[in-house]
């Protein structure tokens, strides 16, 4: 075992302590703090240009965290990217579909990046589950927004990662796919996943059991804890 890494089980899969980030000299995040467990659910809500896709960018280590420390399943990220990396999936605004493969295509290459043994009826277990079962040999360039979400999606189900993140899931949803994501992700938090998600959908959000922050100023903020008064 890796000694850098500790149980699990005690240790939050993710932990931010004192996170800065700036662009340029404009502080976007002043120091947040964040803890989130196996089974765990933490929203973030905030007005446009908050810092919350900042946040899960970092988070995702699309962006290096240069001022505190950013710890997943006990492996600092600063350290140990390529490793944390392999633990977690973000599925964000962008896709990052091919087009010109099929669904099935699609799954397999990301398999194959991320260097996952599945095989083809797997590949189709997960596209059923995500309601693409007739959907497997057409190509992704024809699919709708919506569509393009499950896929995306799908790929959670094959990589079963310590840590999801999402960039408004919600969106491009109809009320059937709302039902639907929201049955995948209770499901994926009851087996330990721990999930951490930017939405501007509380009505969408509500039926996941879930911990709301709110992101203003580059201040991070529990919703369930009341807020100092301004004198």
């Amino acid at each position: 075992m890796n000694p850098s890494v500790t149980d699990a089980t005690t240790e939050p899969v993710a932990r931010l302590t004192g996170v800065r980030h700036r662009y340029g000299r404009h502080l976007v995040l002043a120091g947040i703090e964040l803890e989130v467990r196996r089974g765990e659910c933490v929203v973030l809500y905030g007005a446009n240009g908050s810092g919350k896709s900042t946040l899960l960018s970092l988070l995702s280590t699309r962006h290096a965290v240069r001022e505190g420390s950013y710890h997943l399943n006990g492996l600092d990220v600063r350290h140990h990217g390529q490793e944390a990396r392999e633990r977690l999936l973000f599925v964000g605004h962008h896709t990052h579909l091919y087009g010109h493969l099929t669904s099935v295509e699609n799954l397999l290459f990301f398999s194959d990046l991320r260097g996952l043994s599945v095989s083809e009826s797997h590949l189709r277990q997960a596209l059923d589950t995500v309601g693409l079962a007739k959907a497997a040999d057409k190509p992704v360039q024809w699919f709708s927004a919506g569509m393009r979400k499950r896929l995306a999606l799908a790929r959670m189900l094959l990589a079963d990662p310590r840590l999801l993140l999402l960039d408004e899931p919600y969106s491009a949803l109809d009320t059937q796919g709302v039902n639907w994501l929201n049955a995948i992700l209770a499901d994926y938090l009851n087996q330990g996943g721990a999930v951490i998600m930017a939405s501007h959908d509380p009505e969408r959000v509500a039926a996941l059991r879930h911990r709301p922050h709110h992101l203003a100023r580059g201040v991070l903020t529990p919703l369930d804890t009341p807020r100092p008064e301004v004198a």
